[in-house]
């Protein structure tokens, strides 16, 4: 897998993201501009694994050539027919490869898996990735991902991080009592440093860290998508799993992060708005975003509180053949919310304890985790203390 940032006039960008979009197995989109100056400033920030660029935008920007030749990237330039000229660019912009805007279709996944940096190195096992998501609020999204992330830590002991990736109104850390001196936002600010993304880190239990959202809603616009995808691999090299609590909706940082994820867990209720809403996302995931059948999964909240419609007709209104139940507990949630403990280990007999941990169970048996010392021993260095 790799990280793509293309550079290109807007339309020919929205073609080519489209286009990669399809291959969510294979790529991650960085970023997208039609701005070379953008590009140069946001891929000096987070280094992308290479950076597909637009002739037309390098022909009428002579004076990017020296950063882009000094880019720490690599890049892919795409020309227009019989433009000898363009492969003078080409070699001076050091170009890993040169394509041409007729054949670009047959041959960019290609040229984009030959030059590109890996974003993952793969002599090494990564951790696997889980998204919580709902279009909706208010279905217990937030309150299903740290109860997961918890139950996952507890497993095997392997170490789990839990990002707050709903950057604008994010509640994990007050549902976990933490107080972090340092967000999200101050290990975007740092180009990802890996000291910073340590120091940020709090834990509130053993093996499990949390990286919680910014302190204030206006930060959430200093979140660069290229920033999440470098965190993302920093921290899965450290753990067994990576759960990000996502927003509600569709912004770039949001869908970065459903990419880059390898389950996303769709959170929703039996009620009939809710499903409606569902319904359109998991047509996005699957129409726009090709995500593969497994990838997303639904988890049905709440059942059992009498609503009248049941787990059947939401299997058969939504078509999912991932189906995990989650029943419905009172104020019990809402209760350990208020406390800043979770309901797993408050009350970790209750039947919805038992389901979030027979959750976390399956999730840990897909992933074959039989190296719970490998784990503890390389993520042993970065943990501290909740402050």
């Amino acid at each position: 897998m790799f990280s793509v940032y293309i550079v290109a006039e807007k339309e020919r960008g929205k073609e080519w993201a489209a286009f990669l979009k399809s291959r969510p197995e294979d790529v991650v989109l960085a970023g997208v501009a039609d701005s070379l100056a953008t590009a140069i400033s946001e891929c000096a920030q987070s280094i992308p694994g290479v950076l597909l660029l637009d002739d037309d935008l390098l022909r009428a920007s002579s004076d990017s050539i020296l950063p882009l030749a000094q880019a720490p990237y690599p890049i892919v330039l795409i020309i227009g027919p019989n433009d000898g000229a363009a492969t003078h660019r080409a070699i001076q912009i050091k170009a890993k490869d040169l394509l041409t805007w007729e054949n670009w279709r047959g041959e960019l996944l290609l040229s984009l898996e030959k030059t590109a940096l890996p974003l993952y190195p793969r002599d090494k096992k990564v951790g696997r990735v889980i998204g919580v998501f709902s279009p909706k609020g208010g279905v217990g999204k937030t309150t299903v991902a740290v109860n997961l992330s918890v139950a996952l830590s507890q497993k095997h002991h392997d170490p789990v991080a839990l990002i707050d990736l709903d950057l604008a109104f994010g509640d994990v850390a007050p549902m976990l009592s933490l107080n972090p001196a340092l967000t999200i936002r101050d290990v975007s600010l740092t180009d990802v440093d890996p000291d910073t993304l340590n120091k940020a880190l709090t834990l509130p239990y053993q093996n499990l860290s949390v990286l919680a959202a910014p302190a204030a809603p206006e930060q959430a616009e200093d979140i660069l998508p290229s920033a999440l995808v470098k965190i993302v691999g920093l921290l899965r090299e450290d753990h067994a799993f990576v759960v990000m609590d996502m927003a509600p909706g569709y912004e770039e940082t949001n869908i970065i992060g459903l990419d880059l994820c390898d389950t996303v867990l769709t959170i929703c209720t039996p009620d009939v708005v809710t499903l409606r809403t569902v319904g359109q996302a998991l047509s996005l995931f699957h129409d726009d975003f090709h995500y593969p059948a497994d990838k997303v999964r639904l988890v049905l909240n709440r059942t059992g509180s009498h609503t009248g419609i049941e787990r059947n007709d939401v299997s058969a209104i939504l078509k999912s053949p991932h189906l995990y139940e989650l029943p419905s507990a009172g104020s019990q949630p809402v209760r350990a919310a208020n406390q800043g403990i979770p309901f797993v280990i408050q009350e970790p007999g209750s039947a919805l304890a038992r389901a979030i941990s027979s959750l976390a169970s399956e999730l840990a048996e897909e992933s074959g985790r039989n190296e719970s010392g490998r784990w503890l021993r390389r993520a042993a260095k970065t943990r501290r203390p909740s402050s």
